[in-house]
């Protein structure tokens, strides 16, 4: 059986984990007007962030496009 100890260092592990996750995901949003964000989680954790970004332009001039 495990000590309490054990639990608590397992417990403050995953409370560490779950942060650095969530300041991973602020990060990917901070400043993001269009786009999204895609998060993968295998087995109960992220593994994965994907950031796509959209720029919209007015018109097809304002693109650089003629």
């Amino acid at each position: 059986m495990k000590d309490q100890g054990e639990n608590s260092e397992n417990k403050d592990r995953l409370e560490r984990e779950v942060q650095f996750d969530l300041d991973q995901i602020r990060q990917a949003l901070d400043g993001l007007r269009y786009g999204q964000v895609t998060i993968v989680i295998h087995d109960g954790a992220v593994v994965q962030i994907d950031r796509t970004e959209k720029r919209r332009f007015r018109n097809s001039s304002s693109a650089g496009l003629s």
